[in-house]
């Protein structure tokens, strides 16, 4: 026995199919353009900048102290600060293609961003962990609980993207839904006017 749902949701497909004009197809592509690209005001474009400075200023002087520290220095600290120029490299990466663009796309930009923010706060912490593991002293424990308190910050960030793009692709299924309802009305007033 066929399910109703599945005859129903072929039938609309079908007709998607056969009644889709162009204008309809391209109508419903720019009103998901609208919704996820949002082109950058002036302040955002400022602070995009002054991300792409900070990443790349941040990653010099971090490959800097690199190369030109002498031998003694721990290698778990040249592996941190080799961690922190690529995440500064990484930043500033991310803003100049965004500010390339022009526009922030709310599922690529801010899914990549989020992901980053993540991903590098887990590291750092677990890199201030090893360090304070290395070396204790008074000051681990106060730099364990602050970076703890930066990595919960970045999964709150990681929660708030994820359910930003659960909204947006709700709204796309309505927008979806929207051309579906326009074709089929299209679909039966042709019919109606053959039929006159």
């Amino acid at each position: 026995m066929t399910d109703r749902s599945d005859r129903f949701s072929d039938r609309l497909l079908e007709l998607e199919q056969t009644h889709t004009t162009a204008a309809l197809r391209e109508r419903h592509r720019l009103q998901v353009e609208a919704m996820l690209v949002r082109p950058l005001s002036p302040p955002q474009r400022l602070l995009h900048a002054a991300v792409a400075t900070a990443g790349l200023a941040g990653a010099g002087v971090c490959a800097a102290l690199v190369v030109s520290e002498p031998a003694t220095l721990a290698p778990l600290t040249r592996a941190a600060l080799t961690l922190c120029a690529g995440f500064g490299a990484s930043w500033s990466l991310w803003a100049v293609g965004v500010l390339r663009r022009g526009a922030v796309h709310r599922r690529r930009d801010r899914g990549a961003a989020a992901r980053m923010a993540f991903g590098f706060t887990l590291v750092a912490v677990l890199m201030v962990a090893a360090l304070a593991a290395a070396s204790p002293g008074p000051a681990s424990p106060g730099l364990l609980a602050m970076s703890l308190a930066l990595l919960v910050t970045a999964a709150v960030v990681l929660l708030m993207h994820a359910i930003e793009q659960e909204g947006l692709r709700g709204r796309e299924h309505m927008l979806a839904l929207q051309l579906q309802v326009l074709e089929l009305t299209a679909s039966v007033r042709g019919r109606d006017g053959d039929c006159a």
